[in-house]
Order: structure tokens, then C-alpha cells, then sequence
């Protein structure tokens, strides 16, 4: 304020040859003050409104942030494979012929068929597990899937050692292989065959789960555990996964998923 008032009469000084006396309007200083006061006053107040609505929508965008992560976690955990009814018929029907012919075989489905559901069970609240893990408890289920189709199918896992303690999205290959057993698979007499296999390439983890069965339709019209495992991957790796399926050279579902998860 004082800087500009001793400018302002240094240049009419200038212009009408005036006698420049710095330092010396003390008058001018208290006038101007009071406008300044008004001015500095509805500035702060702006400022500190305008502060104020800043904090209020960072506080509203951190709860909406929070709100998408909870609706997220629920999403992901009404995605969590359930063990489908079928699956459970079949097996408790295998159990009930066993026990008379073969107590002991019979005996043993059942601890891996509660292993199953123990497993399920416990997964609602995690999203991830080692990859190890998740081989673990499909060889579980492969156990069990085997009493029912015997020789008619080979199951064939493999992964690449590097990847087993990978942070893999729970649950995953166990829906993927119960689809291709129940519609690819299903009428298969002999010479089945049924292979997962994840590898490493690159920073990608890259997961095919291949049969010889009855080719995909041309539309396919993707069920309860395609579709659960499709929306899963989405919320998981939104943006940062691919999901391809063919029939030729060879009919496999191919799903590549970062590593970095």
C-alpha cells in the first residue's frame, strides 16, 4: 500500500512537474488503509471459503473412494466361488456307491470333499493366495472329480516353479475346470484330456485351462462360473487383464493377469 501510494506521486511528479515529497502523505495512508482493510477482508473470506469447499469435496471424494472399495469387497465376495450342487450331488453319490465296495476310498472323498468346502468357506474374506495354494485345493478337487469319471479323463497340471508363491486370485482354476468337465467334457467315453498350466512371461502371469471335449458354441452364452470368474478378474485387475477363448489350433481359455498384483 505505502510502496504504491510514493509511486503514484513519484510519476505525477513526473508529468506535472510537481515537488516529490516521499514519505510524507499520512493522510493518504489512512484512506487507503481502510480500503485495503475491506479488500484484504473479502479476500481472505474467499480464500477461506473457497479452502473450506475444497476440504468438503476432498472429504466427500475419500468417502466415495471408500464407498467403491466396500462395494468392491462385496462384489468380490458374492463372487466367491460357491461349490456348485451338482458337483455335490455327484460326489455324494460316488461317496454313498463307495462305502460298501470300498470303504477306506470312501472315506478318503469325504475328508477332501469337506477339505473343498472347508477351503470355500474360508475364502470369503481373502482375494488372494499363493499359487501354490490354489494348485493345492484344485487337486482336490480333481481327486474327487476322478472316482467319478475313472479313466475316461487325464488331468494334466503343470506350473512353473518360479510362480508358486504368486499372489493368485483365490479360487479361480477350480470354476474354469468345472466348466470344462460339465460342458466340454461330459460325454466323453475315452481319451479325455483336461490341462491347466500357468508360465511366466515378461511381468504377465499366463493361465490356459485346455480340454479336448465338444468345442465352445460360436455364441457363447458364459454361465454362473464363467461369469463369476469373468466379473472377478474385472474388479481385480480392472483395465490389466485378457481373457481370450478359442477352439483352434486348440481349444483352450487363456487368462493373463499381471504379476505385479
Amino acid at each position: 500500500m505505502i510502496v504504491g501510494i510514493e509511486i503514484s506521486y513519484f510519476i505525477i511528479s513526473l508529468f506535472y512537474n510537481i515537488k516529490y515529497e516521499a514519505f510524507n502523505h499520512l493522510q493518504d495512508y489512512r484512506s487507503i488503509s481502510v480500503i485495503v482493510l475491506i479488500v484484504g477482508t473479502i479476500m481472505l473470506l474467499y480464500h477461506l471459503q473457497k479452502r473450506n469447499a475444497e476440504n468438503a469435496l476432498k472429504a466427500k471424494e475419500a468417502d466415495l473412494i471408500k464407498i467403491n472399495q466396500l462395494k468392491t469387497e462385496a462384489e468380490l465376495q458374492a463372487l466367491q466361488s460357491k461349490i456348485n450342487p451338482h458337483f455335490l450331488y455327484n460326489a455324494l453319490n460316488a461317496i454313498t456307491s463307495l462305502i460298501h465296495e470300498d470303504p477306506d476310498k470312501a472315506e478318503d472323498m469325504t475328508i477332501k470333499l469337506s477339505k473343498l468346502f472347508r477351503y470355500s468357506i474360508n475364502s470369503q474374506h481373502e482375494n488372494f493366495c499363493s499359487l501354490q495354494e490354489e494348485i493345492d485345493i484344485l487337486n482336490t478337487y480333481l481327486a474327487i472329480e476322478k472316482v467319478r469319471f475313472g479313466d475316461r479323463i487325464n488331468f494334466d497340471i503343470d506350473t512353473d516353479n518360479t510362480l508358486s508363491h504368486m499372489q493368485f486370485p483365490r479360487f479361480l482354476l477350480q470354476p474354469l475346470v468345472e466348466n470344462a468337465l460339465k460342458h466340454g467334457l461330459k460325454d466323453t467315453a475315452e481319451n479325455g484330456l483336461l490341462a491347466v498350466k500357468v508360465i511366466k512371461e515378461d511381468n504377465q502371469a499366463h493361465i490356459f485351462v485346455r480340454d479336448n471335449g465338444s468345442p465352445f458354441p460360436t455364441e457363447l452364452i458364459a454361465g454362473y462360473g464363467l461369469q463369476s470368474t469373468f466379473d472377478k478378474l474385472t474388479l481385480l485387475y480392472p483395465n490389466s487383464h485378457e481373457i481370450e477363448m478359442s477352439n483352434e489350433p486348440i481349444k483352450q481359455i487363456k487368462i493373463t493377469i499381471p504379476l505385479s498384483a
